[in-house]
């Protein structure tokens, strides 16, 4: 027990390491665009390439777990990740930035995947589901140091340097996951027979086909593509320009995004304790309704002729109501036991990671959807912000109508 908490550690800290690393553009953004030469579309796509390869190497890493094991995954993983980051500091135009983003996906594309199985493997049944609630609790501070710590980082060092910073700090955790993954504990289990899905027999479609004959997958994959969706386009990326629209300095809307960070890291292990007594299906529906009209109230008010001087509307006021629409999102977790439960141990890290690409795909598209939009308006005015923040309200009402779907006795098995 003592072995996997220590790996489940440094297999958090790997999480908390990519998505520093993940939403770091985001703040450093003004200073990339502006040495390159980005338009605001432009600087979406850069974002988005992280995401768009991390979603695609989903399923083929979640294979490669349950074939090889953590133990030689996670090193490999992490000196990868720091690698392509490294790269991202000296690069010097936008396919470069693209490339070494879409790399960094690559490297980071098993780590949530890896975290879950060695929840699923050292946690029971309910305990598996708090154990991922504190992944995306790992989610939210890695979103927030990227977002408010990076920041303070660029403006006093610069943007290269930041990263260079961030890309060496990489080396120290490679060295300690694969101190802590060591054990054959960590390598590949064992298939066995059950209802004919031994993964080592079955094709890698096969495989792929018997996880998604399970309802509840499908169910979970739409709640988590919604929410995730979210977290990761919104908080991701376009938050900030959201909040600048609204009357908010550069710094202001930095915070604003980072509290929205604070609120899903928060919100996910609680609602992961609470699925054992509750049930996951009642949590998210309370969840996602508070972080659709939270996220509506946010968009749509106060009016724009409210906003003439933003000290007629206290910062903590939209501080609050991030903190409230991340909290929510924090339900988002509950997708990952509602769809491990149904299916063979040796199957989990693929379940997880087909889980997880709905999640990213939906991010992806949802980084890239707004910024098509507001292209459209040939201006980055509140309203052309609006309109285009709002596709994020449809993931949203997806991950609902998936969440209504889902059997009434979903939950996890009590410990």
């Amino acid at each position: 027990m003592r072995t996997g908490m220590i790996a489940f550690i440094f297999a958090e800290l790997f999480v908390l390491y990519q998505l520093t690393a993940q939403t770091a553009y985001a703040p450093l953004h003004p200073l990339i665009a502006k040495e390159i030469g980005l338009t605001l579309l432009q600087s979406g796509v850069v974002s988005a390439s992280f995401l768009i390869s991390y979603g695609l190497f989903q399923i083929p890493g979640g294979l490669l777990l349950d074939r090889l094991g953590l133990r030689v995954l996670f090193p490999i993983g992490v000196l990868c990740s720091a690698l392509s980051i490294f790269l991202f500091s000296r690069s010097t135009t936008m396919l470069e930035l693209i490339a070494c983003r879409a790399c960094l996906g690559c490297a980071c594309s098993f780590s949530f995947a890896g975290l879950g199985v060695i929840a699923q493997r050292v946690f029971s049944p309910a305990g598996f589901a708090i154990a991922i609630g504190l992944g995306d609790s790992a989610l939210g501070i890695g979103g927030a140091i990227g977002e408010f710590g990076v920041d303070i980082l660029g403006e006093q060092m610069g943007w290269r340097l930041t990263i260079l910073v961030t890309a060496l700090i990489g080396v120290p955790l490679a060295i300690g996951c694969a101190w802590s993954l060591r054990g054959q504990f960590f390598g590949p289990i064992r298939a066995t027979n059950i209802s004919n899905t031994n993964s080592e027999t079955l094709t890698i479609t096969r495989q792929i086909q018997s996880v998604l004959k399970k309802r509840e997958v499908i169910l979970a994959a739409l709640i988590y593509g919604g929410t995730c969706g979210m977290v990761m386009g919104f908080g991701g990326f376009w938050n900030i320009p959201l909040q600048e629209a609204w009357g908010w300095t550069p710094r202001q809307s930095v915070i604003l995004n980072s509290v929205f960070f604070i609120g899903t890291a928060i919100g996910a292990p609680i609602f992961g304790m609470l699925s054992a007594r509750l049930g996951a299906k009642i949590l998210l529906i309370v969840g996602l309704v508070i972080s659709i009209l939270s996220y509506m109230f946010d968009l749509m008010f106060p009016p724009q002729w409210i906003m003439t001087n933003v000290e007629d509307w206290p910062l903590w006021v939209d501080c609050v109501t991030m903190f409230i629409i991340g909290f929510g999102l924090g339900t988002s977790i509950l997708a990952f036991p509602i769809a491990t439960r149904v299916v063979a141990p040796q199957m989990v890290g693929l379940t997880i990671s087909i889980v997880n690409f709905s999640g990213i795909f939906f991010a992806a598209i949802l980084q890239v959807v707004p910024g098509v939009i507001i292209q459209g308006f040939h201006d980055t005015t509140l309203i052309a912000l609006q309109v285009g923040h709002s596709v994020f309200v449809l993931g949203i009402l997806m991950a609902i109508a998936a969440t209504l779907c889902l059997p009434a006795h979903t939950q996890p098995t009590r410990a």
